[in-house]
C-alpha cells in the first residue's frame, strides 16, 4: 500500500488557500466545526479529488512524451486509521453534499447505524437506513428518496446489501462512494461468524462504485494485510494513518483475585460516567445486577447485541444523557456510539486483541478531557484461551495480554508497539507515573488464612471467617479468635469465594474431592506473581 503523509502537497499557494477556505467553510456550514485536522483534510481531499468535485478535480498535466494535456490518475481507494474520537465520521460525512452521487456506508451493528443517523439528522441531512425486515413500502420509499435526491446517504450492513434484490437495485443507482466503518471487523468477524464481510468487494464491483474508503481506529499489520486481501484484492489503496495514541487517557492495570470486589471498588471511586466492558452478554447482565445491589444504585444498566431494537435505543439514549451512570456492555457498544464524556472505561475481561482494546478503551474521553482506562487482570486470564481454536488468534490475545500487563515497561508504549507504532512519550500510565498497585486486594489475607489453617478448613468456613460473619461454624472452630477473622469484612461472601476460586485456578490452593482431606482447603505455596 502507498503510504501518504498527513499534509497534502499542493502545486501552488493559491490552491492551498482555496482548498483550505473551502473545506473549513463547508465544515462550519454543515457541521458547525471551525477547524479540520490535517489528517481529516487529507482524507476528505482524496475523496473529493477521486469524485472530481469542482475545485478538487485532478490537475491537468502535460505528458512529457507526447506534449499533450492529460489527467493524472488518482487513487480512489483508502484505508484510514484514525484513533477513536479523531473525527473519522466527518471524513465521509463532509463530502456527502459535495459529491455528485450517493454515499453508501456499511456498519457492523444496527446501533451504529442509528447513532450515525441521529448525527446526520441533527445536521439537517436525510439519511436512508437500509436493513433487514423492511416492508415493500418502506423499501419503496428509500429507493424513491435516493432517486429524487432527497437522500444522498444510505446507511446499511453487508448482509442486507448482499441480498439479491437489494444488490440489483444498487446497480441502478448512482452510488459514488462506498464507506466501510470499523474495517477491522472485516478480518475479525468475516473469518468467523459474519462471512458477508468477506464479500464486500462484490458490492462495490457489481454496483460499479468508484470510490471506496475503509475506516478504523486501530489495526496491526496482520489486520491490514487481511483487510487489503478481502476489500482490495486487485488494487493498492492509500494508507492514511494518525497516531493511535490518545494522550488524554491514562492506562492502569489492576492484578486481581476478585474482579467483583475490585470492580465495586473502582465503581465507587473512579470518575463517571463509567463504561464496563464484559466478555459475554450474560456477563453484562450479571455485572449490572451485581453493581446495582452492591452500590445500592439504580443508575446502572447493561447493553449487548441480544437486546431488542427498542431496548438498545432506550439504553443508548439513557447513557448518552447520563452524567453519572454505569453501563456494562459487550463490544457491541465499543464501536462508535457517540458519547463524548465517558470518564472511565473498565475492562472486566481482557479484549481479544490490542486492536479491540484500543478501540474499546478509546470510548473514554472523546471530549478530549482527562479519562482513564483500567483493566482488571487475573492470572487465569492468561490460561483462559480454551475458546480460541485458531492459533493465530490465541497468539494475538496472549501478545496483547503480555504487553498490557508488563509492569516493567510503559503500558502505552507496549500497546502501541504491537501496532508497529513507535512512541517513546507517555502522557499517563501507572508504570510511568510510578503508581503501580502495591499489593493485590485480598491476596495476603486469603493465602495467609489458608496457609495457617491448611487441611483444617472447608470453603464455607473460610468465607465466613474472612468476611467476619457470626455463624456457628466460625465459633465452634474458634476462628473468631484468628487474626484473619474479618480481614475481608468489606468484601461480600460472594467476593471472598471468588478470590478463593481464583487461587485454586492459580494452583496456590486446592480442594481435594477424595481422600482424608476431602473438601478441605490445602495451601501449596505462595506463587510469585510473575510466574
Amino acid at each position: 500500500m502507498n503510504q501518504q503523509h498527513f499534509f497534502p502537497v499542493f502545486n501552488s499557494m493559491e490552491k492551498d488557500k482555496r482548498e483550505h477556505d473551502f473545506l473549513n467553510t463547508t465544515a462550519l456550514e454543515y457541521f458547525g466545526i471551525k477547524y479540520l485536522f490535517p489528517y481529516q483534510r487529507l482524507v476528505i481531499t482524496n475523496i473529493l479529488e477521486a469524485a472530481e468535485v469542482e475545485g478538487f478535480a485532478p490537475q491537468l498535466g502535460r505528458n512529457t512524451v507526447t506534449g499533450e494535456m492529460e489527467k493524472y490518475d488518482t487513487n480512489p481507494y483508502q484505508i484510514v486509521i484514525l484513533p477513536t474520537g479523531a473525527g473519522k465520521s466527518l471524513c465521509f460525512m463532509l463530502p456527502v453534499p459535495l459529491i455528485d452521487g450517493i454515499t453508501l456506508v456499511i456498519f457492523p451493528l444496527l446501533s451504529l447505524i442509528a447513532d450515525q443517523a441521529r448525527r446526520l439528522i441533527e445536521n439537517n441531512f436525510s439519511p436512508s437506513i437500509l436493513r433487514g425486515g423492511q416492508s415493500k413500502a418502506e423499501r419503496g420509499k428509500i429507493w424513491n428518496d435516493v432517486k429524487t435526491g432527497k437522500s444522498k446517504i444510505i446507511l446499511s450492513n453487508p448482509e442486507t446489501l448482499l441480498q439479491h434484490d437489494v444488490l440489483e437495485k444498487l446497480k441502478t443507482l448512482q452510488i459514488k462512494h462506498l464507506v466501510i466503518d470499523e474495517m477491522h471487523i472485516v478480518s475479525e468477524w468475516g473469518d468467523t461468524f459474519r462471512p458477508s464481510y468477506l464479500e464486500i468487494n462484490r458490492i462495490y464491483k457489481e454496483a460499479d462504485i468508484d470510490i471506496v474508503t475503509a475506516f478504523t481506529a486501530t489495526a496491526s499489520e496482520a489486520i491490514l494485510s487481511r483487510v487489503k486481501e478481502i476489500l482490495f484484492p486487485d488494487v493498492s489503496p492509500l494508507l492514511i494513518t494518525a497516531d493511535p495514541d490518545r494522550p488524554n487517557i491514562r492506562y492502569r492495570v489492576l492484578h486481581t483475585i476478585s474482579k467483583k470486589y475490585d470492580l465495586f471498588n473502582l465503581s465507587s471511586t473512579c470518575s463517571r460516567p463509567i463504561l464496563v466492558f464484559c466478555r459475554s452478554r450474560t456477563s453484562t447482565e450479571l455485572t449490572a445486577r451485581y453493581l446495582r445491589q452492591r452500590l445500592n444504585e439504580k443508575n446502572i444498566f447493561f447493553y449487548h447485541a441480544g437486546l431488542s431494537k427498542e431496548e438498545k435505543k432506550e439504553t443508548e439514549k439513557w447513557f448518552y444523557n447520563s452524567s453519572d451512570g454505569i453501563l456494562a456492555a459487550t463490544c457491541a457498544y465499543g464501536m462508535g456510539v457517540d458519547k463524548q464524556n465517558i470518564r472511565t472505561v473498565i475492562h472486566l475481561d481482557p479484549s481479544p486483541s490490542v486492536e479491540a482494546y484500543l478501540q474499546e478503551s478509546g470510548r473514554a474521553g472523546r471530549d478530549r478531557q482527562e479519562a482513564e482506562a483500567v483493566s482488571l487482570i487475573s492470572d487465569s486470564d492468561f490460561t483462559d484461551t480454551y475458546r480460541m481454536d485458531n492459533p493465530v488468534l490465541k497468539q494475538r490475545y496472549l501478545d496483547f495480554l503480555h504487553a498490557l500487563t508488563n509492569d516493567r515497561a510503559c503500558r502505552r508504549v507496549s500497546l502501541l508497539k504491537l501496532l508497529g507504532v513507535t512512541n517513546e512519550n507517555c502522557s499517563g500510565c501507572d508504570v510511568c507515573n510510578k503508581e503501580l498497585q502495591k499489593e493485590i486486594s485480598g491476596f495476603s489475607a486469603l493465602s495467609g488464612f489458608v496457609k495457617k489453617h491448611s487441611r483444617k478448613t472447608a470453603l464455607r468456613e473460610a468465607v465466613l471467617t474472612l468476611s467476619g460473619k457470626r455463624y456457628p461454624e466460625v465459633y465452634l472452630n474458634g476462628y473468631y479468635h484468628s487474626r484473619f477473622y474479618g480481614a475481608l469484612c468489606s468484601w461480600t461472601e460472594e467476593e471472598v469465594k471468588e478470590g478463593i476460586i481464583e487461587l485454586i485456578k492459580e494452583g496456590i490452593i486446592s480442594i481435594p474431592k477424595h481422600g482424608p482431606y476431602k473438601n478441605l482447603l490445602i495451601y501449596h505455596r505462595k506463587k510469585m506473581r510473575d510466574d
